[in-house]
């Protein structure tokens, strides 16, 4: 497991450093009504926002790699402790003060990774296929809702947000599990791109509309809590290894999802999302 938990913080660092290059890129486009190819290829003209794919492409890999060692349930929370680098970027960088909010997350991130980590959920090696099934196409239907609509709501947008990313997480699973065979694991891999690419079209369009500090801490709350709390269900992943197992673990992951929220909402952080220094609550992208 301690494989997973290196691999993780590795995907970790790579996603968010991806994600302020996307931000900064995504500034720079004309507002968008709906997320669509237009602005995707709009997008795809910005060297940093394909210098930030390429990062997050690697971080994606190393996803997998971690799933390998390690169950999602660990991995996931894992991957959300990255925000302290942002926070990091916030402090050094925009010379943004750390007040006691922050300081609580992060004490809360750690404690929360912790606690799962004591825990020791215990990766599965099989699937429910067609629990697996129904929950792709429901998650699918969501996430692709903001695409059919001439003018998505916020709420449209931040579902469809989340469930494709919640998709992007269980394919990566089913992807780490398929290795070594080729076939498999690229057709996993590309259903968890198209998913990625997805959550980025949706949080972007979202982001335009209401700004990174009421946006991202939904958006990150739901890519954690989703993928983790259809694990058991879906891919046979077991939280009660030890007697005090699935308290421990649930008790981290809520700490986690809280604080990983309410750090996601601060101030150094947001101005990150947003791609600026001036404090303006504009549009970002996430991983």
């Amino acid at each position: 497991m301690l494989n997973g938990l290196l691999l993780a913080l590795a995907g970790a660092i790579c996603f968010e450093c991806s994600f302020v290059l996307q931000a900064l890129a995504v500034r720079e486009v004309p507002a968008m009504r709906r997320p669509g190819v237009g602005a995707l290829r709009r997008l795809v003209a910005r060297p940093r926002w394909t210098l930030g794919i390429l990062l997050g492409l690697a971080g994606f890999a190393l996803q997998v790699l971690a799933l390998r060692h390690a169950p999602l349930t660990l991995v996931q929370p894992v991957l959300a402790s990255g925000l302290l680098l942002l926070l990091a970027f916030s402090v050094f960088v925009l010379r943004e003060r750390v007040g006691r909010r922050e300081v609580v997350a992060v004490i809360a991130i750690i404690a929360g990774v912790s606690a799962i980590a004591l825990a020791e959920p215990v990766r599965g090696e099989t699937t429910n296929e067609i629990a697996f099934a129904v929950a792709a196409v429901g998650l699918a239907a969501i996430a692709l809702s903001a695409f059919v609509r001439r003018t998505a709501s916020i709420g449209v947008l931040l579902a469809s947000a989340v469930a494709a990313d919640a998709l992007a997480v269980l394919a990566a699973a089913q992807a780490a599990r398929a290795l070594p065979e080729v076939l498999p694991t690229v057709a996993w891999c590309a259903l968890a791109g198209v998913c990625g690419l997805t959550t980025l079209a949706s949080e972007s369009a979202a982001l335009q509309r209401r700004g990174a500090s009421r946006v991202a801490p939904i958006v990150l709350a739901g890519q954690v809590a989703v993928p983790v709390a259809l694990a058991p269900l879906l891919l046979d992943e077991r939280w009660a290894a030890t007697p005090a197992g699935a308290p421990l673990l649930l008790g981290g992951l809520l700490a986690v999802v809280i604080a990983s929220a309410a750090l996601a909402a601060s101030p150094g952080v947001s101005r990150l999302a947003v791609g600026t220094g001036e404090g303006q609550d504009g549009v970002g992208g996430m991983r």
